[in-house]
């Protein structure tokens, strides 16, 4: 027993002595060879892809590759997925950076929530670092859902006691993917929407907003028109719809658009406004489009800015749509919309004369040639403006 404790001892001590210098990791040296190979530099390890399942092949992406050792480097790239493809296979590179485009096709791949792995190799036989690779996730979401788009905003009727007011129309469409089924509720017993539904695939849907106000008395009323889809991203969106019923005499039902020449005569670099102004409109304005002509070779124009009823919009601007034609266009978001029965200007338009060619007394026209929006259904009334140029 008191032998096998001193071998014990003995070879305990033996190892102690021993480990400093064969348990010791060694760091291990490049030998000179190795310092003149070439050496395989990615910009990067890992590439992320990301694409819906009925909508088209994500971005493509670059691989960048380059020798950072010595010589050249000669190397080929190649991939294990039938989706991932590598634009060129192979390069050559001294020190440069060499760009590879990665391309991504995911037809016949379906939305999983485990998406698609792969795998890209950089090979040289030469270089010190042989192989490099890239890790590549594809991810396949369903596709994005629906979204509802109303217009206007804000609706408001006024009528007298014991009438019904005008009829006002509803705007809706789906500014997303796929198609969009949409109800429509209202909570206010004096309003209606009809159809209280409907789907869109991006084409615009209409719907008649109603009022039974003959048996309300005098006051102001408040209600909501709700559209609501169980699919879409932004579900629900609701029009606040306001109604002043009154014995006060009715607001002016002309429905009419105008235009006019300020000044109406004039010789070259006078400036000259063009008002568009709106007189008892059946219905509220939150957008509108609008085509102005023009004799080129008279005027030249200057710019549009917003009139007495948009001075809150959001965006009222034109520009050139060919030669001498000028589209204007205002869409209120945050801002007022327009009620009804509204009397002023949606916008300004500003030519100056340049009066190329014309004699002294020569009369051009200003016209409306086209409105759509919420201004559509107007009558144009004047739909022309007449100037006159003085040398």
């Amino acid at each position: 027993m008191l032998l096998l404790k001193r071998l014990c001892q003995t070879a305990l001590f033996s190892l102690v002595l021993l480990c400093p210098l064969s348990c010791k990791k060694n760091p291990i040296t490049p030998s000179t060879d190795d310092l003149l190979r070439p050496v395989i530099w990615l910009n990067t390890f890992e590439l992320s892809f990301s694409a819906y399942e009925s909508g088209g092949n994500p971005a493509a992406q670059v691989l960048k590759i380059k020798n950072s050792g010595k010589n050249t480097l000669q190397y080929t790239l190649s991939d294990d997925a039938d989706w991932l493809s590598v634009e060129p296979t192979s390069g050559t590179s001294s020190g440069q950076l060499v760009e590879h485009t990665i391309l991504v096709n995911k037809a016949g791949l379906a939305a999983r929530d485990a998406g698609y792995e792969a795998t890209i190799s950089v090979v040289s036989s030469e270089a010190y670092n042989n192989p490099q690779r890239v890790s590549v996730s594809l991810k396949i979401s369903p596709q994005p859902p629906p979204e509802i788009w109303v217009r206007p905003s804000k609706m408001t009727f006024a009528v007298k006691v014991g009438k019904n007011p005008s009829a006002q129309t509803l705007r809706v469409k789906n500014t997303g993917v796929g198609t969009l089924t949409y109800d429509i509720t209202w909570d206010a017993p004096w309003l209606n929407v009809a159809p209280a539904g409907g789907s869109s695939g991006g084409e615009e849907k209409t719907h008649t907003v109603s009022v039974n106000s003959k048996n309300l008395p005098e006051g102001s009323y408040q209600g909501a028109i709700t559209i609501s889809s169980a699919d879409a991203s932004n579900s629900p969106q609701r029009v606040s719809v306001s109604l002043d019923v009154s014995t006060a005499p009715s607001i002016p039902t002309d429905n009419r658009i105008s235009i006019s020449c300020n000044p109406n005569s004039g010789g070259t670099g006078t400036l000259v406004s063009i008002p568009v102004s709106i007189r008892g409109n059946i219905q509220s304005i939150s957008t509108f489009g609008l085509v102005l002509t023009f004799d080129s070779n008279l005027f030249q124009y200057q710019s549009t800015r917003a009139g007495s009823l948009t001075g809150s919009w959001a965006m009222v601007d034109g520009n050139l749509s060919g030669s001498g034609t000028v589209t204007v266009g205002g869409f209120a978001g945050a801002g007022n919309s327009i009620p009804v029965g509204s009397v002023g200007t949606i916008a300004i338009v500003t030519l100056r004369v340049t009066g190329t060619g014309y004699s002294d007394g020569h009369q051009s026209q200003i016209a409306i040639s086209g409105y759509s929006d919420d201004i559509a259904g107007m009558t144009p009334q004047p739909a022309r403006a007449t100037f006159t140029f003085r040398q």
